[in-house]
């Protein structure tokens, strides 16, 4: 292998003759690019910020190159040169003034490794800076911490720049719309020290003359005038602006929104009115969508819905939406699915969980309810709903919320929703809690009820995106209140509160750790029921966790509480030994397990999402660890012998409508113990109250829990 050396290439910015590659030669293949010497910025900033760029790992890794697999990137003398100018210049301008890079081009036949050297220097700090012009405007003391510059700091002269526009914005902000930002600084290369000066010239304060809306086509001007922050009369903010853009998208009407001021300079020295122009496009009015997909527990699914914008005028919504999921996998559209691909609702067959799903809802959206601060949403819906181990809820509701935006862009939602409910579980539950092991018995449990209630919450987004967040935070929290002075049956009387906050921090480029929290309470009043003291939570209430978006080594609703039934009419017969040579069919009873679900829940997620080398964006990975504890909270707050930790590993392939996830859970636990019931004519015997079954086949189906499904599971 020939080494080539090219040091020092540059000193102080000046180039010294590269060696120069003849026309004649092959082109070299870029098989590495590296970078020595930087504390300042990092490697990624730094290979951003040149042409030549390394070859796609596939070229890089010996079992793959020779084979041609990957994207090649070659060496470009041309641009290489100019690559030493670029650095230089970026450590210029961070206000690195004496930077030296130098090269290393290691080459063989027709592959190249080039490594730049970089000896940074001292660099060249803020000794002061003074803000002229802002005095009974805004506080200096304010500016000073809200610039991006701070006394000492290194003089990036991009941070210099954006402080003049944060200072500018901030007069802006305060009624100023004309006002500018003079600005200066000193640089003394021998001491490395630079002053800076920024005066403001503010120009005449100025109100709002007028709105101005144009490009409206249905929707009325007014209607556009309403539902943001600005007014005629009142002092001009910039931030008003903004926040009028963001209104106004939210409606979800427009394609295109721009709020600029009209007039591009004051027509004199007192001018102090201005004109604000709205422009806008309307987008879509009607649309139709549907769609379908697949998923280990929903099995397929079906989804269609119709929206219908400014009903009625006044901006208002109308949605109507239909969902269908267990497709091929619930009565009565049962094709056998069950059995496979959708082998995750194979135990829910014979039950009452056994029926197709389904969400039949229209709802009608008023944007401005008294004020362009609160709005107010109305729905009605019909849906069957079941989750699996656990319960089947059919119910027909009416739902009227009011969501209200604070003052720390912090929405928050107050609803009231009335709904008739049945719900479906298993017997064995009621007789496990409530002692109630008749099957008659049982029955009043699933008859038709009324449940009203209440609900209060919040969302605060922070995230980057809704499909799949990379960095931010969200955070949501929920209380819910069903009781009889509502008009909620006897049956129905609880209060629930949930709290999730999910965290994502950007690691490198496309590199993220994801961690989230959550945590959930549920208390009920002490009811008279059969002679006795009981408090009832509806199954449908009750928290149940294990499952794709929960803690994955579990399958879905696996983690917490259970019962089992031994149901002696259902069973196969299988072959037995009794002795060498005798052999005997018996028959084996269908034992049935059921999640009983928990008051208490704590869940805990970390996760880091990487990409795969030479896969681009397409195809990227997933290492996780779950953490999570459901139980029946008595006298503890918290059981910590209840806690499962699950490791594992998934894949993800970027789609439009988000990443198509593969996740593979890790679970080294032993079965969950609880009572064991056998159905004995109309009742349940209670043959063991801790009976834990023993795991049976494979290493893999005995430890490994494999999830499918569309989107981040947080």
């Amino acid at each position: 292998m020939a080494v080539l050396f090219l040091a020092p290439a540059l000193r102080c910015g000046s180039p010294t003759p590269l060696y120069a590659q003849s026309i004649e030669e092959p082109r070299l293949v870029v098989r590495g690019l590296d970078f020595r010497g930087n504390h300042a910025i990092d490697g990624y900033t730094l290979r951003t910020s040149i042409a030549t760029t390394e070859s796609s790992w596939l070229v890089r890794f010996p079992l793959t190159s020779w084979i041609g697999a990957g994207e090649k990137r070659y060496l470009d003398v041309t641009e290489f040169r100019r690559d030493l100018l670029r650095l230089v210049l970026l450590y210029r301008v961070s206000g690195y003034l004496q930077v030296r890079v130098d090269t290393i081009v290691r080459r063989s036949k027709d592959a190249a490794r080039i490594q730049f050297l970089i000896r940074e220097g001292p660099p060249v700090r803020v000794r002061s800076i003074d803000i002229s012009g802002v005095e009974g405007i805004v506080p200096l003391r304010d500016l000073l911490h809200d610039i991006p510059l701070a006394v000492g700091d290194p003089f990036n002269r991009i941070r210099f720049e954006w402080a003049a526009d944060t200072i500018r914005a901030a007069v802006r902000d305060r009624g100023y719309p004309f006002a500018e930002v003079f600005r200066s600084y000193d640089v003394n290369e021998d001491s490395l020290s630079a002053r800076i000066r920024f005066e403001l010239e503010p120009g005449a304060r100025g109100r709002v003359d007028s709105v101005i809306v144009e490009g409206t086509r249905e929707i009325a001007p007014d209607v556009v005038r309403r539902m943001i922050p600005i007014r005629s009369g009142a002092w001009f903010s910039q931030s008003a602006l903004y926040r009028s853009q963001r209104d106004l998208y939210r409606l979800g009407v427009f394609g295109y929104v721009n709020v600029t001021l009209a007039d591009s300079a004051p027509q004199g020295p007192a001018d102090s009115s201005v004109a604000v122009r709205v422009q806008v496009t309307e987008g879509t009015l009607r649309r139709l969508r549907m769609g379908v997909g697949y998923g280990t527990v929903d099995c397929f699914r079906g989804l269609a819905s119709w929206s219908a914008s400014n009903v009625l005028g006044g901006g208002r919504v109308l949605d109507l939406t239909a969902r269908v999921s267990k497709l091929g996998a619930g009565d009565p559209l049962s094709a056998g699915f069950e059995n496979w691909p959708c082998g995750a609702l194979k135990d829910e067959v014979g039950t009452e969980r056994f029926r197709l799903n389904y969400n039949v809802a229209a709802s009608l959206q008023e944007p401005f309810l008294f004020s362009r601060l609160t709005r107010g949403t109305v729905s009605l819906s019909a849906e069957r709903h079941s989750e699996i181990q656990a319960y089947r809820r059919d119910a027909l509701s009416a739902n009227l919320s009011v969501t209200r935006e604070t003052r720390w862009d912090l929405p928050v939602t107050a609803g009231y929703s009335v709904s008739l409910t049945r719900t479906f579980a298993e017997p064995a539950i009621f007789c496990s809690f409530l002692s109630v092991c008749r099957l008659e018995d049982a029955e009043p449990f699933s008859e038709q009820r009324l449940q009203s209630m209440v609900t209060l919450g919040f969302v605060r987004d922070r995230s980057n995106s809704v499909l799949d967040p990379t960095r931010g935070s969200t955070l949501s929290a929920e209380a819910r209140y069903a009781s009889r002075l509502l008009g909620s049956d006897s049956l129905i009387q609880f209060a629930k509160g949930v709290m999730e906050l999910a965290v994502y921090y950007p690691i490198g480029r496309r590199t993220t750790l994801a961690w989230r929290v959550r945590g959930g309470g549920i208390v009920s009043p002490a009811l008279g029921f059969g002679g006795q003291s009981v408090r009832y939570i509806p199954p449908s209430e009750r928290f149940y966790a294990g499952g794709a978006n929960s803690v994955r080594g579990y399958g879905q609703n696996r983690l917490g509480p259970v019962v089992r039934v031994v149901n002696p009419e259902r069973g196969d017969t299988v072959l037995s030994r009794d002795s060498p040579g005798t052999e005997v069919r018996r028959f084996v009873p269908d034992t049935l397990t059921a999640a009983t679900g928990g008051n208490s829940l704590i869940i805990a997620n970390a996760e880091l999402r990487f990409p795969l080398p030479g896969f681009g964006a397409r195809l990227s990975g997933a290492a996780f660890v779950d953490l999570g504890q459901l139980f029946e909270r008595g006298k503890e707050l918290v059981d910590f012998s209840k806690t499962r930790v699950t490791p594992g590993l998934g894949l993800r392939i970027a789609t439009p409508i988000g990443p198509m996830r593969f996740d593979v859970g890790y679970n080294g636990y032993q079965p969950e113990a609880g009572p064991l019931y056998r159905k004995e004519g109309p009742e349940l015997v209670l043959l063991n109250p801790l009976y834990r079954p023993g795991r049976s086949g494979a290493w893999v189906s005995r430890h490994l829990v494999f999830h499918f499904s569309v989107g981040q599971a947080f």
